[in-house]
């Protein structure tokens, strides 16, 4: 209906997109509609949505066009009419491309309205849940804002499995642990594959309160790593999948196969992990998955070729200047810290290697 032709009735205002609006056009929303900021924030991001009902066309009309002006995307609609019934979403973001870490944080950052420090920690805490109970034209509008070199993936919110993520030096409780042992699993930083439905992740989180260090991983928003795990002879059909699969030349794919264990493709989705698994086992590839960016590690720094510039990327980083190479700089470092160091210090001219983070107390629970 064109908005200069709204008959006189009472009409509501529906949010149709959160579009390109800003922290501080959304909180000047909740001010003029004197509303609290969460509550209108919520009702944005699970658009389509009712923002405001009952009012005639001029003020209808005008309220609409403000919020376009403020980069939000929303229509007039009859007073009373059912906004359409989406299912809800949780959305994960994961950051491939290197160089584009600062760029993607700032832009979640302003999308969230939180500090980039606060958007890093939620990237760098796996798999990188960042919105919970969302519309899919949130999650259209996210996509957009971040650009290339980030995969967002959605999924229902009670999708599920759910799994236990257990971030270092965690408080576990003494019932927890007890519960890892009977599915004889070690208690360690990282992903507990515990397969709960959406009632029984409920029940657990709902237990363990504030408990800090835990969260409970919809396992749809997790992405897979496919590693080579055992050597392997270079058969044409092994070549031409390889080749097909993960884009290895033919005369690389040999040396490949000779140095397990070796990532064949990082961060895919598990409909596809599953196919290049089994289409790996038929083949009689050894190949497992893992879940991509779980994993953390440390860095030795091996070579410098400006001192200056090593100590201030160091400095930018909290550690302490190196007095020595090689030397292990850093110990434990989530998958996301670990990458963006790594790139940080090769841009100054040094070189680097992952080695496998310092252990921390754990036991077979």
């Amino acid at each position: 209906m064109p908005r200069s032709a709204l008959p006189h009735a009472r009409h509501q205002v529906v949010v149709t997109s959160p579009g390109d609006v800003s922290p501080s056009a959304l909180r000047a929303v909740a001010d003029g509609l004197a509303r609290p900021v969460a509550e209108v924030a919520e009702a944005i991001f699970r658009a389509p949505s009712v923002l405001v009902d009952d009012l005639d066309a001029d003020t209808a009309t005008a309220l609409d066009r403000l919020l376009a002006s403020l980069g939000l995307e929303s229509r007039v609609a009859p007073d009373g009419e059912a906004a359409p019934v989406e299912t809800s979403l949780d959305v994960a973001v994961q950051v491939q491309d290197v160089a584009r870490i600062a760029a993607v944080t700032e832009s979640l950052a302003d999308f969230l309205g939180v500090s980039a420090q606060r958007a890093f920690g939620l990237l760098a805490t796996p798999p990188g849940v960042v919105l919970g109970g969302v519309g899919a034209a949130a999650v259209e509008s996210l996509s957009r804002r971040l650009g290339e070199g980030a995969q967002v993936t959605r999924a229902p919110s009670d999708a599920g499995p759910f799994d236990l993520y257990l971030a270092p030096n965690a408080s576990v409780p003494a019932w927890l642990k007890a519960r890892l042992r009977e599915k004889e699993q070690t208690l360690r930083p990282g992903w507990h594959p515990l397969g709960l439905s959406y009632a029984e992740a409920r029940s657990l989180w709902s237990s363990l309160g504030r408990e800090g260090g835990m969260r409970l991983v919809n396992r749809a928003l997790m992405r897979w790593d496919l590693v080579l795990t055992a050597q392997a002879s270079p058969s044409k059909g092994v070549l031409a999948w390889l080749e097909e699969c993960f884009g290895i030349p033919p005369h690389v794919a040999p040396r490949v196969l000779a140095h397990p264990p070796l990532a064949l493709a990082e961060a895919r989705d598990e409909a596809y992990a599953r196919q290049c698994l089994d289409e790996a086992h038929a083949l009689g590839l050894s190949v497992d998955s893992e879940p991509s960016g779980f994993g953390r590690a440390g860095i030795e720094l091996l070579a410098a070729r400006d001192t200056a510039r090593l100590n201030a990327v160091l400095a930018r980083f909290g550690l302490e200047e190196t007095v020595r190479i090689p030397s292990l700089i850093v110990a434990d470092l989530s998958d996301l810290e670990a990458r963006m160091l790594a790139h940080e210090l090769a841009a100054a001219g040094a070189r680097t290697r992952f080695v496998d983070a310092a252990p921390t107390p754990g036991d077979k629970t």
